[in-house]
């Protein structure tokens, strides 16, 4: 007999979640216990609420909402993000099950909307069978540095001195970046930032469009307590004036280091060379970092996103990704209706289960 149960994912919980996990992908992230207690028990938003799919005493799917508190001008909704949905493979036979899965993340009381993206797979069901409201899609950026490691995945070889020939373009964009500097005069550094003046910025951001919360406790969380995810936060201040910050990550994929931008929070009212000393910051730490590209995803539509897309970082088409991002966001209630349509949010890569 199948049912599908919802409660609050528990530390009793985390054997079953890897065994299911560990029947589909063998030996990952979804299957090292501090990561998932860390990921859905430990958010300083609470618990992540648990929606599993049973056949008898079979666990045979699962779905995980991380809860996420999204502020606009009006108030705070209570936001959930769905994430680590999985079904048995015995059980995909039908797209009934995943239907009734997806389904039952609807009018949970704790959430006012829930919002989710898809892969290749679960796409399709999404846009056609389901016809969930998708307001925008996330949009990678990216910049190469060294080419002969995308060479080496093409050609099977790889050709060191193609790094060498284009060392003088990595240095120009360093270059390029002190210069632009000298008059924009940003200090980015690792300094610790107040809760007062995150909380200022998290204001004035309000003002351009709805924002997840970022919090220290949540910054905390995310980024420094992380087990496997970490990152490091870049506060970034103009003329002693706290603007901003940056987060960033090394990440290794398919052979090649990626430095990732995770998240970024700035001023509405930054200037365009402020903008501009700041992209080309990000290319001259990826440059620092011995990288072999710069790589971010954000919603192109958000106010604050674009001051950190533009040259010289590059839009990169779907095709040359895994597979498209897609946001759909479905309102629990017809008090927040309008959020179907709403292109405006500020969304990073931390606001999706990606890195």
């Amino acid at each position: 007999m199948s049912e599908i149960w919802v409660k609050s994912f528990s530390e009793t919980d985390i054997d079953e979640f890897m065994n299911l996990s560990f029947s589909e992908y063998g030996e990952s992230t979804l299957t090292n216990p501090q990561h998932v207690k860390w990921k859905h028990i430990d958010s300083p938003f609470g618990a992540s609420t648990y929606v599993n799919f049973k056949e008898g005493n079979k666990i045979a799917g699962r779905s995980l909402i991380q809860p996420r508190d999204l502020r606009t001008v009006s108030g705070t909704i209570s936001a959930g993000s769905v994430m680590d949905l999985l079904i048995d493979a015995e059980f995909r036979s039908t797209p009934i099950n995943f239907i009734n899965m997806i389904k039952a993340s609807d009018h949970i009381n704790d959430f006012d909307l829930i919002y989710h993206t898809s892969n290749e797979r679960s796409e399709p069901l999404y846009n056609t069978l389901l016809r969930f409201p998708k307001p925008f899609s996330m949009q990678a950026y990216g910049f190469p540095l060294r080419l002969s490691g995308f060479l080496s995945s093409i050609i099977g070889r790889k050709i060191a001195i193609v790094d060498w020939l284009i060392a003088p373009l990595r240095w120009l964009l360093v270059s390029i970046f002190f210069i632009i500097n000298l008059i924009a005069r940003l200090d980015i550094s690792q300094q610790n930032i107040s809760d007062d003046e995150l909380e200022s910025l998290c204001e004035n951001s309000l003002k351009v469009g709805p924002i997840f919360a970022r919090t220290n406790a949540f910054l905390k969380w995310r980024f420094i307590d992380a087990p496997l995810w970490s990152g490091i936060v870049h506060r970034i201040d103009q003329s002693g004036q706290f603007i901003g910050y940056l987060v960033t990550r090394q990440v290794e994929l398919n052979g090649l280091t990626y430095l990732v931008l995770l998240d970024f929070l700035v001023t509405p009212k930054l200037s365009f060379l402020s903008r501009a000393a700041l992209r080309f910051w990000l290319i001259q730490y990826s440059v620092k970092s011995k990288t072999d590209a710069f790589f971010t995803m954000i919603n192109s539509f958000g106010i604050i996103a674009r001051k950190c897309i533009g040259f010289p970082l590059l839009k990169i088409p779907e095709k040359l990704l895994p597979h498209a991002t897609p946001i759909f966001i479905r309102p629990n209630s017809n008090d927040f209706e309008e959020f179907k349509t709403t292109t405006s949010i500020h969304m990073t890569l931390v606001d999706i289960d990606y890195f």
